[in-house]
């Protein structure tokens, strides 16, 4: 399987790894590395994440980041793009 990025899930990453590099910049840089080891991961097992409740699509599915964020992802045929990255705080659109 193929991991891509939507520019959306990329402009998070950097959102969140800035947000937390203001008080430390290891912590920063360790969320980022779990966010990619956590994508890649999906390649051997994509179905890993639990379907997104309030979607109800197979397809659909989310991984817990750090216990706070929330990797969400869509798999197609051969392909898994990553959607966005979210705080569990936030309110899904």
């Amino acid at each position: 399987m193929k991991i891509t990025w939507s520019p959306l899930s990329l402009q998070k990453i950097d959102y969140y790894a800035d947000y937390i590099a203001r008080d430390n910049i290891d912590v920063a840089l360790a969320f980022v590395d779990e966010v990619e080891d956590k994508a890649l991961s999906l390649k051997d097992h994509p179905h890993k994440g639990r379907m997104i409740p309030a979607l109800n699509d197979e397809m659909k599915r989310e991984l817990i980041i750090i216990g706070i964020y929330l990797l969400l992802y869509e798999i197609n045929d051969d392909i898994i793009e990553i959607l966005t990255i979210r705080h569990v705080k936030q309110k899904p659109k």
